[in-house]
């Protein structure tokens, strides 16, 4: 079995996936997003950082069948809600095979899964995990491919491949757009993006994610430079505006609080 890389174990989430979730969050990502509010998640390896004058470890190894036994004491809160186990990170499929063996375990176990991810992956390595997810979420965060380069250190060629093959199957997701003040807001953008995702799968939903400075803080306990300092959550009336734009296209838009 194939050990994984964790830092977290979120219990009682509800905004992970149906109902309430245990959402557990790989370390090690490939992108380097400029608003990353989960610094701790980037480094594919255990790191430290301080807090309060303390140090404290992130991250560490775990085997499939004793994660699974750690988030099985849920399970009655997953029974009640229609809930179950969210795979988030970092990047859950930069860890494939841990992911994949995790995921099949909880099958196994008639436990609901769901994966958060970029995307950013081979479509092969995507199906062979996907197989035992039920629900999808993924981020779609800049059509123009130079611009998504500048925003994310990633080409975003894999990405919209991949996202054009969920939106064709029938697999239950959710996309969703981190809207980032004087990055990925743009009408064009928002256009494009309405335009892609009308032509895949219309009706699909679409959560606009504002952008939020909670991760600012750690960014100095690991000796990191956040690269955003002076930008601002958007207001009310800009995600309003963005949703009116989006909600030209044949999505259902909504954001954290209309559900």
């Amino acid at each position: 079995m194939q050990e994984g890389l964790i830092f977290n174990i979120a219990r009682y989430a509800i905004h992970d996936g149906p109902g309430i979730r245990t959402t557990v969050f790989f370390k090690g990502c490939p992108g380097r997003c400029l608003w990353c509010s989960n610094p701790e998640s980037q480094t594919p390896a255990p790191e430290y950082i301080v807090k309060d004058g303390k140090t404290e470890r992130i991250g560490r190894w775990v085997a499939p069948e004793a994660l699974l036994e750690e988030v099985m004491r849920d399970y009655p809160f997953w029974r009640r809600s229609g809930g179950g186990v969210t795979l988030s990170g970092g990047e859950p499929l930069a860890q494939p095979q841990f992911a994949q063996e995790f995921l099949a375990l909880c099958k196994v176990r008639n436990v609901h899964t769901a994966i958060e991810t970029c995307l950013f992956c081979g479509s092969k390595l995507l199906d062979d995990v996907v197989q035992y997810v039920d629900y999808v979420q993924f981020d779609m965060k800049e059509m123009d491919p130079a611009r998504h380069k500048e925003l994310t250190g990633l080409d975003n060629d894999i990405i919209l491949e991949n996202a054009a093959r969920l939106l064709a199957g029938d697999k239950a997701l959710l996309v969703r757009l981190p809207y980032i003040p004087g990055c990925n807001d743009s009408e064009d953008n928002l256009r494009a993006l309405g335009r892609f995702l009308e032509s895949r799968r219309p009706g699909v939903q679409l959560e606009l994610l504002p952008y939020h400075r909670m991760g600012v803080g750690r960014y100095e306990g690991l000796g990191m430079t956040y690269l955003l300092p002076d930008t601002k959550p958007p207001t009310k009336e800009d995600v309003a505006d963005a949703a009116d734009i989006l909600s030209e296209y044949s999505v259902n838009v909504f954001t954290e609080g209309d559900e």
